[in-house]
């Protein structure tokens, strides 16, 4: 025997309203992007990409992904960071200034600004607040110019940067 249950709108018991959703399922999703190139000739953190989120549960988890192509000029460095407001996250330690959470660096002198490299970043963070809660993406150069979402000498190429944040129940 089979039985089928449909609905059009499910609510809760509570004052609030809400349905409690089974751990690990996905309860929404946002993304940000950038479709130009950004330049950065600094070792001081710019940003890349934004974007909100206010999770439903306090509870909650947010998946961070963050995408896109970047490049830096011979014997350069483009180091990238993950903030949660103001709150550096997900990097790692004991490295003084590369304490970051990517990294694509250029050592050939014999291309400078062809050799673009693809980065992928995630990180599952855990705010504990149903508030609105901001995300972004910064990049500093080491040493020289670097680009993110295209080649460092000229904007032949142009890749959109990308931050996606799904919301997961616990």
């Amino acid at each position: 025997m089979t039985s089928t249950l449909k609905a059009d709108k499910i609510e809760g018991v509570t004052s609030s309203g809400t349905v409690a959703m089974p751990a690990g399922h996905v309860i929404q999703v946002v993304q940000g992007e950038v479709l130009t190139q950004i330049t950065n000739s600094s070792s001081s953190y710019g940003d890349v990409v934004t974007q909100a989120i206010t999770p439903k549960f306090s509870s909650s988890k947010i998946l961070i992904q963050c995408s896109g192509v970047g490049n830096s000029q011979s014997s350069n460095a483009l180091y990238f960071k993950l903030f949660r407001g103001s709150t550096e996250i997900g990097s790692g330690t004991g490295g003084g200034y590369s304490n970051v959470i990517g990294a694509i660096t250029n050592g050939s002198p014999s291309v400078p600004g062809f050799d673009v490299k693809g980065f992928s970043i995630q990180f599952l963070d855990s705010p504990s607040t149903t508030s609105a809660t901001t995300y972004k993406l910064m990049a500093a150069s080491v040493s020289g110019t670097a680009k993110i979402g295209g080649r460092q000498d000229n904007t032949d190429i142009a890749v959109p940067s990308r931050i996606t944040l799904m919301e997961i129940a616990q």
